[in-house]
């Protein structure tokens, strides 16, 4: 499946609750390491935090030369209006006292039109964490290529750049979810609008910043709207255990065959199950994912969604802490 629709349509989130607590700061691995091409078989991983060097040079997010990141979306009490940032920071400490170190990657919603969450990205980098922004799309995609939009685009680049460490940046995901994008114009709407981004990011010097291409796994064939390798740092995808009985690699194969020739890191940036299915899914991954050494991320979706609740349960959560013991997915 892909993420609930309040994910992909409409999803607010605060920069509000910026206190982290605690809990959060344990000593422990965050991000180091170098990019390294898509084969091998992993078996530690090698990422490191932001630095003081790192932001100054621009550094965009570290690619693990073995093993991957391990990382969540938590917004277990969401409601109709969306999830906070202040709601996944309440969440978090207990996930972190779960695993016993920060997670790699933790997700942050902003919508289109606000200026970038910079106050939040900080506080994420702080606990050790490294943030994969979720940009939304914007209400008319079609019409960004002719420069609608370039002062609120650059604005945020440079908002970007100056804050300087690394962050993975998800704009517009799931975009072959065609019925739930009027606005964007097909694929040829969504590749100039991605490509015209990514060209003022440049120009604005923002190379902190990776993009990270994410389509849904249940939604149309993604290759149209794929921008061209030039154009893309990262591949991802969104899909989760809708039968109650998939595993990551029933789940993922496929998609991972089809982009492995592409050479791109590639993270798995949604997933999740339901119930007593939570738990061999999660214990799936840790078999799963060292056989696919180019999914350098996997990223946890803890919340509820229209079709099912994703949440972890008391025994998902044991589940995700396992993974999080084992040397695949704990960067130093």
């Amino acid at each position: 499946m892909a993420a609930p629709l309040w994910t992909r349509s409409g999803r607010r989130r605060s920069s509000v609750g910026l206190a982290i607590v605690g809990a959060v700061l344990l000593a422990g691995c965050s991000s180091s390491g170098h990019p390294s091409g898509a084969t091998g078989t992993p078996t530690t991983s090698a990422v490191a935090t932001p630095t003081t060097t790192a932001a100054a040079a621009g550094v965009p997010p570290a690619v693990p030369n073995t093993g991957a990141y391990l990382g969540a979306w938590l917004h277990p009490q969401a409601g109709d209006n969306g999830p906070s940032f202040a709601q996944e920071q309440a969440a978090l400490p207990s996930v972190v006292a779960a695993t016993g170190r920060p997670l790699g990657l933790l997700h942050i919603y902003a919508p289109w039109a606000r200026p970038a969450p910079v106050a939040s990205l900080r506080a994420v980098a702080s606990a050790g964490s490294t943030p994969l922004l979720d940009w939304g799309c914007g209400p008319d995609v079609a019409t960004l290529a002719g420069g609608a939009d370039d002062q609120l685009i650059t604005s945020y680049a440079t908002s970007l750049r100056s804050y300087g460490a690394p962050v993975l940046l998800r704009w517009c995901w799931e975009m072959n979810l065609a019925a739930l994008h009027p606005q964007m114009g097909g694929p040829t709407g969504f590749v100039s609008a991605w490509n015209h981004i990514r060209a003022l990011f440049r120009t604005a010097g923002a190379t902190n910043v990776a993009f990270v291409w994410c389509p849904a796994l249940t939604g149309v064939d993604p290759a149209p709207y794929f921008p061209g390798d030039a154009a893309v740092d990262w591949i991802g995808v969104d899909g989760y255990d809708r039968d109650g009985g998939q595993t990551f690699a029933s789940l993922f194969t496929s998609f991972y065959r089809t982009w492995l020739p592409s050479g791109k890191p590639m993270m798995v940036a949604e997933t999740g199950a339901s119930g007593s299915a939570q738990v061999p899914f999660l214990d799936s991954i840790g078999t799963d994912a060292p056989a696919m050494p180019a999914f350098k991320a996997v990223v946890y979706f803890d919340a509820p969604g229209p079709l099912a609740d994703w949440q972890f349960t008391p025994e998902g959560l044991q589940a995700f802490a396992r993974l999080a013991a084992q040397p695949y997915f704990q960067p130093h």
